[in-house]
């Protein structure tokens, strides 16, 4: 069971990188500063769901 779960998470945190570097590709010097600014602010928010699927797997499942 432990190995089902800690392949889920591995998922869970590649989909969660693969989410914040779609949403930097969005990122566009035409876009207006609130389009960039919410843009940056869901890759934050990726990048923190990402981190926090990596340390707990670090935390727990080591």
């Amino acid at each position: 069971m432990k190995s089902e779960n800690q392949y889920v998470l591995l998922k869970c945190f590649c989909e969660a990188r693969k989410t914040q570097a779609y949403f930097t590709k969005c990122l566009d010097m035409n876009s207006s500063l609130e389009e960039r600014e919410f843009i940056l602010e869901l890759v934050k928010e990726s990048a923190e769901t990402s981190n926090k699927i990596r340390s707990f797997c670090e935390n727990v499942l080591d």
